[in-house]
């Protein structure tokens, strides 16, 4: 049976975030967040540290998949629960038979394309290994692999959401910390996270149009998102363009996509406020939005703060980084 998977992916810049999966030993009773199990392979109680690289503005992971060298991307969950895999040499490395067939679609002006469902996999980092972690694969000719050179999929955050995890951006380092001894610490901000029934993450966010009309409400997360803040003109609020857009262009899954550029006043996250930016406006077949949310945040802001997802206690933690200062 063909089946419809909707995604929304950016041609420009990807995913970033992390978390853990469970332990045959168990990390502590209420850690059952994650897909399949894993494996600690280090010593000691610290917290596990998996680097990555980034690469034409795309956080990366290194790792073996089946015993195979890989390269992924990093997702927050904003897709779905499977690794992805694009189509590249290593698809047909691992011998990966179709099970499932279905389609994927997203933003972009043209038609879904082919999607399948194949055998799951074993994920192995330096420290930890994941078992039974449930795969998609695009076909070569799906043209993913094209779309993003240097990787050959990506990673969403049920691999690692056994675990609270932190995000450097300083250091580029995934940060995995037991949920029973993690403590948020030092002089950041600590907002509210909930869970749209899409899959995606939302936290409190406001902003100020030019004409002094301000929204507060919640907005997506993505890490994947290529702009600090899309605002959804498809949303209940039925927000207006400003004069003196900009019309741009980016790719998503079903090809080329419209969208607009602008300033507004300001827009607050968490306590940290910045004026004068410049943002980037999305209709319905450009903005991957729960339809009452403001619009979606990405990479660009959360790169400026050390980022921490608890997904037990539903908070998202930001602290200022070396980055903060920096345009976006």
């Amino acid at each position: 049976m063909k089946k419809r998977i909707n995604i929304s992916v950016i041609l420009i810049l990807v995913f970033g975030i992390s978390l853990l999966a469970q332990n045959t030993e168990k990390i502590g009773e209420s850690t059952n967040l994650g897909q399949g199990s894993f494996k600690i392979l280090k010593k000691g109680n610290d917290p596990i540290k998996i680097p990555f690289k980034m690469h034409k503005g795309k956080p990366l992971l290194d790792l073996e998949i089946n015993g195979k060298k890989a390269t992924l991307m990093i997702d927050n969950g904003v897709l779905w629960e499977e690794v992805w895999l694009f189509g590249s040499p290593l698809v047909e490395a691992l011998d990966l038979k179709p099970i499932d067939v279905g389609e994927v679609g997203g933003s972009g002006e043209g038609d879904p394309t082919q999607i399948y469902s194949s055998t799951n996999l074993t994920l192995k980092f330096e420290d930890i290994i994941f078992y039974e972690q449930p795969v998609l694969v695009s076909p070569p000719e799906a043209g993913f692999a094209r779309m993003f050179p240097g990787s050959d999929g990506q990673l969403c955050n049920t691999i690692f959401k056994h675990f609270i995890v932190e995000f450097d951006f300083i250091k580029n380092e995934l940060i995995l910390h037991n949920p029973d001894q993690h403590k948020f610490e030092g002089d950041g901000s600590i907002l509210n996270m909930s869970e749209n029934k899409s899959g995606t993450y939302a936290v409190p966010f406001t902003f100020t149009m030019l004409d002094g009309e301000t929204y507060h409400d919640i907005i997506d997360i993505d890490f994947g998102g290529v702009y600090a803040l899309k605002i959804a003109l498809n949303s209940k609020y039925n927000i207006k363009l400003p004069e003196d857009v900009k019309n741009t262009e980016s790719y998503g899954a079903q090809g080329r996509t419209t969208e607009y550029s602008g300033k507004i006043k300001n827009f607050t996250f968490g306590k940290y406020t910045f004026d004068d930016p410049t943002v980037f406006f999305g209709d319905r077949k450009t903005s991957r939005i729960h339809p009452n949310n403001l619009g979606v945040i990405g990479l660009p802001l959360f790169m400026k703060f050390d980022i921490t997802f608890d997904y037990f206690n539903n908070k998202l933690y930001i602290k200022p980084n070396e980055n903060f200062d920096k345009p976006f």
